[in-house]
């Protein structure tokens, strides 16, 4: 069994406070939890289990360890122990070389070093932690070599960060182009593209072990990486400098500081060439290096990067499959086949939000892929051998990235992607272009996408008359109302103009509206993943509403599904995918159905993302189906004099029992949903002399009167005239409460019925007059349904609104028996939450805790309530939805035509 932490450290801390030579690793394994009668007899020598030769320990499995005088190059006895037979041999999982001032261990299996002095080892505790049961954490990706290499690439960053002055914006730049180079000769010393190993065998051979030239290594080989092979001045350099080819592509162009090195960083730069460089995947590494470099979002690695199966939700159905629908439609046809290949020359992928090129990278995979297929088919039906090389270039792939070292990652990673393409062509042809030297890499532009001027980063023709077919996708930042900058709100005014409340948007949607307007001018097709909440609630006026008068139409979308947010210790939100077009005759919609995904093909796809019309719900006065009105609870605007905690009230009670006459219980959303107790003095009606029997309450309403005459806002002042009473004076004989927000979680919003005894704050909407009836509709499946999809947000939660969401609700029509049936339902419903008396409504309602009878009774409702619109059952809530929202259409129709016409001008026709 694992032993406890805590006494790792305090036994470290002990073996590391005064080390004595003979009796250390003893102490060690103390600390890690080995039996005593283990280390007893490797103390006396005479264990068999020692594995190792003269005054070294070494233990099958676990450990080997070795004192070495000081002086001693540790790094290289631990690399000479890495390599031994008997290391090899018995499995052995960490070797450690001290000299007692310094040590270096290496974990094999995690192939990870760790270099430290004796002073701080036990800081270093957890290096070690697999020898007392606590196996490192390996987090969940389906690349390990892209979290193994990210790591070792942050910690390189750490130890450069250490030694290298980066207070200057153009400090941090330099690096970053630093970094991006290393990556590359990283990668190509593996992939065929330098010789094996080429660059890591020259550092260790020709520079200082102390690190102290490895800046002027760097700066002499980026610089003959840039010369081409006839150049005077690669014959100058170094014979093992001139080895290196000729890349170009502009990547060694530009004349960049190179940080310093140290001792530390140099050891490390050496393990992260020893690394199979080969397995890392371009797609992926950028995002996840990137994560590793911001210190916040270490823990997260692994999850920073877009899964391929989430970017394909947005690329294929946007052209990916229209392409191969052409191609199935062309593979006996050589001139086809033939038309299809140019038309990939002339396409142009854009991300107006491209990170470190993720959906770029997976874009360019993919049509990579498919021309191969093509040429395969050209092959098939061509009566002469011809040999086809790739004619897509990563000058076709456009992207948009604020973040400086995100868009050095991306336009390496594009490089790497197209090298990986390549070797896939040649393994699928036997033939392919040459590595060397790069091609242009992709168009990507550091900069800020809601200043830019998109058609200057991706023209939409040739410039000379000439369209291209480009298509527009990513995923641009998902960032709520708290998290924006100053900066982000001041693009969002700029970008969303035409937009009075703005605010009310989330700021994916800037990149919606501007994307809109790049399509509605071009030859253009746009594809971005979303909040789901731009097409819930009033964003979807504010959003869709101006974007489909230009005549753009929603032709694909996904419904709303869990994306895992970048940020730490976050949820997942949820997004849509929404896909526009201004040419698009086919709409499909899709949506998760168990665990697949299905495909509908529908005539139109609406703004919340619905098989039906482009009907938006408006916020509206009055009911539009005559029920019942809906208001606000009480706005008490008196200070808290006038509220009550029960030991107040039983103390004003205590005092003058007459006075509880004027006391009533106080319900707002928390005491309704969650318990708790609180009253209110309700004096509507008191006398002044009635309140002066009461020198407490005349004192509490004389506090009322100073502090509204003490408001700057006049209407205050005004209700220091009644000084006794709420600012809202609604107590009605009976009512129905819905709090005004209310969890995500819930299937069901809880309501319920109250009388005149009960008095509710503004935190919550009241139905004057409500009874079971309105009860059983409003707490139904079909009502929350509705709710969920019109409703505004507050953060996650849902925000009820009597304007947006009650009033715009199309409620069924009924007869008497109908009515009656609901009835007995809804009450049934409040019979079984009486059962549960210890049980808040938070409780009852919470869907891991909702007892089952109360479930059963709201399924019993919910059954009913959706035979009131139709005898067939509904399949699910978006049929349920499509329901409501042809009714409602139906009953703006009918009340536009009773609408009074509006009267013409004098004189006019």
């Amino acid at each position: 069994m694992a032993i406890s932490q805590a006494r790792i450290i305090e036994s470290m801390e002990q073996a590391c406070s005064n080390p004595n030579p003979d009796e250390f690793i003893f102490s060690f394994l103390d600390a890690y939890g080995f039996p005593k009668s283990t280390i007893t007899r490797l103390r006396k020598g005479d264990d068999s289990r020692n594995v190792a030769s003269g005054d070294d320990i070494g233990l099958k499995k676990k450990l080997y360890f070795r004192s070495v005088p000081e002086g001693t190059d540790l790094n290289a006895e631990a690399d000479s122990l890495k390599a031994s037979e008997v290391v090899s041999r018995n499995d052995i999982r960490f070797v450690i070389v001290t000299d007692f001032k310094s040590l270096v261990a290496v974990d094999l299996k995690a192939e990870e070093r760790l270099e430290t002095t004796m002073d701080d080892l036990d800081k270093q505790y957890a290096f070690f932690l697999p020898l007392a049961g606590y196996e490192k954490a390996v987090m969940y990706s389906e690349h390990p070599a892209d979290v193994k290499a990210s790591e070792k690439m942050g910690r390189l960053f750490d130890l450069i960060r250490e030694r290298n002055d980066l207070s200057k914006p153009e400090d941090i730049h330099a690096l970053n182009v630093f970094l991006t180079r290393l990556l590359f000769c990283f990668y190509a010393e593996d992939t065929g593209i330098f010789a094996q190993g080429q660059m890591t065998s020259a550092i260790q051979s020709t520079t200082q072990e102390d690190g102290s030239d490895v800046d002027q290594f760097f700066s002499e080989l980026f610089t003959v990486l840039n010369l081409e092979d006839d150049a005077p001045e690669r014959k100058a350099m170094a014979a093992h400098f001139q080895e290196f080819p000729y890349v170009n592509g502009g990547l060694f162009e530009a004349d960049e500081p190179i940080p310093e090195f140290g001792r530390k960083a140099r050891r490390l730069l050496i393990d992260c060439g020893n690394m199979d460089w080969s397995e890392i995947n371009p797609d992926i590494f950028g995002s996840m290096f990137q994560a590793v470099i911001d210190e916040e979002q270490r823990g997260d690695l692994g999850q920073h990067y877009t899964s391929v199966s989430n970017i394909m939700k947005v690329i294929q159905p946007l052209f990916l499959d229209k392409l191969y629908t052409e191609l199935e439609k062309s593979r006996k046809n050589e001139r086809k086949l033939k038309e299809l290949l140019l038309r990939l020359q002339n396409l142009r992928i854009f991300d107006p939000a491209c990170g470190s090129g993720n959906f770029l990278i997976i874009a360019y995979k993919e049509l990579r892929k498919l021309e191969m297929e093509i040429i395969d088919a050209l092959n098939t039906v061509s009566d002469q051998t011809e040999m086809y090389y790739s004619g897509i270039k990563l000058s076709q792939f456009h992207g948009i990235e604020i973040d400086d070292f995100a868009h050095e990652v991306a336009v390496l990673s594009l490089w790497l992607a197209e090298h990986q393409m390549n070797m896939a062509f040649k393994e699928k042809f036997g033939y392919a272009e040459a590595s060397l030297p790069l091609k242009d890499s992709g168009h990507i532009v550091c900069g800020n996408a809601l200043s830019l001027n998109w058609d200057n980063v991706c023209s939409p023709s040739d410039g000379k008359g000439n369209p291209f077919e480009v298509y527009i996708c990513g995923n641009p930042p998902f960032l709520g109302h708290g998290t924006r900058s100053k900066e982000q709100i001041s693009d969002m005014q700029t970008v969303l103009s035409h937009v009075k409340t703005y605010k009310l948007l989330d700021f994916v949607a800037c990149w919606f509206w501007k994307g809109s307007l790049y399509v509605e001018k071009y030859n253009a097709e746009l594809s971005l993943v979303g909040t789901s909440s731009i097409c819930q609630g009033q964003q979807v006026d504010l959003l869709w509403t101006p974007i489909l008068k230009k005549g753009i139409r929603l032709h694909f979308a996904h419904k709303s599904f869990s994306w895992s947010n970048n940020a730490k210790d976050k949820a997942a939100v949820h997004v849509v995918v929404v896909g526009l077009s201004a040419k698009a005759k086919e709409v499909n919609l899709y949506e998760k159905y168990k665990s697949d995904t299905i495909k509908k093909e529908v005539e139109n796809i609406s703004p919340y993302l619905l098989d039906g019309g482009n009907t938006v719900v408006s916020i509206r006065e009055s009911q539009i189906s005559g029920s019942p009105k809906m208001i606000f609870g009480n706005m008490p605007n008196e200070g808290g004099n006038l509220i009550l905690t029960g030991e107040e009230r039983a103390q004003l009670i205590g005092e003058n029992p007459e006075s509880a006459a004027w006391m009533k219980k106080l319900v707002g959303a928390k005491e309704f949903l969650q318990g708790g107790e609180r009253w209110c003095l309700w004096l509507t009606g008191a006398t002044k002399n009635d309140i002066d029997r009461f020198p407490s309450i005349r004192s509490r309403v004389d506090r009322v009167r100073e502090k509204r005459l003490a408001s700057k806002d006049a209407g205050t002042r005004k209700l220091a005239e009644r000084p006794h009473e709420f600012r809202d004076l609604n107590n009605p004989d009976s009512f129905m409460i819905i709090p005004s927000v209310s969890s995500e979680r819930r299937k069901y919003v809880p309501i319920g019925l109250f009388g005149s005894d009960v008095i509710s704050t503004n935190l919550n909407l009241i139905i004057p007059g409500a009874g079971l009836y309105e009860f059983g509709i409003l707490t139904s499946e079909m009502h929350n349904d509705w709710m969920r999809t019109v409703a505004g947000r507050l953060e996650s939660r849902y925000r009820y609104s009597a304007t947006l969401v009650y009033n715009t609700f199309p409620w069924p029509e009924i007869n008497d028996q109908q009515r009656k049936t609901i009835e007995e339902l809804a009450e049934e419903v409040l019979l079984v939450r009486e059962d549960y008396p210890d049980k808040s409504l938070s409780k009852l309602y919470d869907p891991k805790e909702m007892p089952e009878p109360l479930r059963e009774a709201h399924k019993a409702l919910d059954r009913a309530v959706e035979k009131l619109y139709r005898d067939k059952p509904f399949r699910d809530a978006t049929e349920r939805l499509e329901h409501l929202f042809a009714r409602y259409e139906k009953l703006i129709a009918e009340e536009k035509e009773k609408a009074p016409a509006k009267k013409t001008a004098k004189g006019s026709n």
